[in-house]
């Protein structure tokens, strides 16, 4: 007999997009891929030498994870997100994906999650049996969660367990950041109701305004457990290398969680946890590196919040992260005379009918007829991009259309498709 909580889950959203479009590729169709967020960018030379100089290290490190590797985490996070901590804080695992799977199964709680979050924070719940919320947010917020949202929601709800908040900025699908002032207000919130907050920061230094984003850690240092990796910043997906640092007061945990890691993935692999302490060393060449990503990836998310907001799609203002959530509500009517009343139908004949991929915001925590959908704006070869931008630092429109162009005939798609409501 299956476990029905797993037998109810769906393959992942972005993963699924992924193999879609390969498949559709494949058969000759040229599909603008805006549904899946891996960094377009090469790893950095550097921590391809790492593993390649630790190929051969075959041995099993600790379950926390390598000591250097926590050392140098500690200090990234000193001198890289203004967080302060110890090596005995840090746990290193597969992926931050699964360090957050494993902190959902370990705390017998109740799950507050904004609407406009990462795809798989509701299916990891679920598929423990757990009990999780929506928290209402709104478009004209960019979708992030405010204290007020919180407050609302404790003086309609009761909840019988221990609550917690998972929280993720630069957030993947809005591209929103939280500022220190709105963490500041959250942080009185969340202390007021004994939250304990996941603040998923895979995204940190893919910042557009700074090095690095503000953490709720810095205003509720007391619990809110920080999780990072190599995923996003250096672009390292593949690498499955994630850690987690557990605040002070909730140190009690560190056996429980030894022992679950111990009885699971045991540790990360050698290799990748060696060359992830050539990452968080973060030398110069490196960090320029990352900004350079950055820059490249805050000017295609101008050119696209431009391009599609003068055809009345409603766009979320891109401040960090490659990820935009737009809206076709003000085409709500057209939309409806097709037949079509979901995102999910919607998603699917915008890729049959005009061979462009995004996510439904169903898979977001939106309502079915919320027509929100995320878009990812990384299909581009980014080795070239950036030897390009190297050179000439104007990304304009002819730029775009020159070193993206799966970008620019991707935004035309979408437009042709609103202006063809319109006929």
């Amino acid at each position: 007999m299956i476990n029905q909580n797993i037998l109810s889950l769906k393959q992942s959203s972005t993963l699924l997009i992924n193999e879609k479009v390969k498949e559709l590729r494949i058969n000759g169709k040229e599909i603008s891929h805006f549904g899946f967020g891996q960094s377009p960018f090469p790893i950095h030379t550097s921590i391809v030498a790492a593993l390649k100089e630790n190929a051969e290290n075959n041995h099993y490190l600790p379950v926390a994870g390598l000591e250097k590797l926590r050392e140098e985490i500690v200090l990234f996070l000193k001198k890289n997100q203004n967080i302060k901590t110890t090596k005995e804080t840090i746990f290193i695992g597969p992926g931050s994906k699964e360090l957050l799977y494993q902190s959902i199964l370990i705390f017998d709680a109740e799950f507050l999650i904004p609407k406009g979050s990462w795809v798989s924070y509701i299916p990891q719940i679920q598929s423990k049996g757990g009990v999780y919320h929506i928290l209402e947010t709104n478009f004209e917020n960019d979708f992030k969660l405010t204290a007020d949202n919180l407050n609302a929601f404790f003086k309609n709800k009761a909840p019988k367990k221990q609550t917690v908040l998972i929280l993720n900025s630069p957030n993947n699908p809005t591209g929103a950041v939280y500022t220190k002032e709105e963490y500041k207000a959250l942080a009185l919130a969340c202390r007021k109701y004994n939250v304990v907050v996941f603040s998923d920061e895979i995204y940190s230094q893919i910042n557009f305004s700074e090095s690095y984003s503000p953490s709720i850690s810095a205003f509720y240092p007391e619990k809110t457990i920080v999780f990072g990796g190599l995923s996003k910043v250096f672009s390292a997906g593949g690498y499955r290398l994630g850690y987690m640092m557990l605040p002070n007061e909730l140190q009690a945990l560190q056996n429980v969680y030894k022992s679950l890691f111990s009885e699971t993935f045991s540790c990360v692999s050698s290799p990748i946890q060696f060359a992830a302490i050539k990452a968080f060393e973060y030398p110069t060449d490196l960090k320029k590196y990352v900004e350079t990503s950055a820059a490249i990836l805050k000017k295609i998310s101008e050119f696209i919040f431009k391009e599609l907001s003068e055809v009345k799609i409603e766009c979320t203002k891109s401040e960090g992260a490659f990820y935009m959530l737009i809206g076709f509500n003000l085409h709500k009517a057209a939309i409806l005379k097709l037949g079509i009343s979901s995102s999910f139908d919607l998603a699917n004949y915008v890729l049959e009918n005009y061979n462009f991929a995004m996510l439904p915001g169903i898979d977001f925590g939106f309502k079915k007829e919320d027509f929100f959908f995320r878009i990812a704006f990384v299909d581009f070869d980014g080795e070239n991009m950036m030897k390009t931008y190297q050179k000439n630092q104007n990304i304009d429109t002819n730029f775009i259309k020159e070193n993206s162009p799966n970008i620019f005939n991707g935004v035309e798609k979408i437009k042709k498709f609103v202006i063809d409501l319109q006929c």
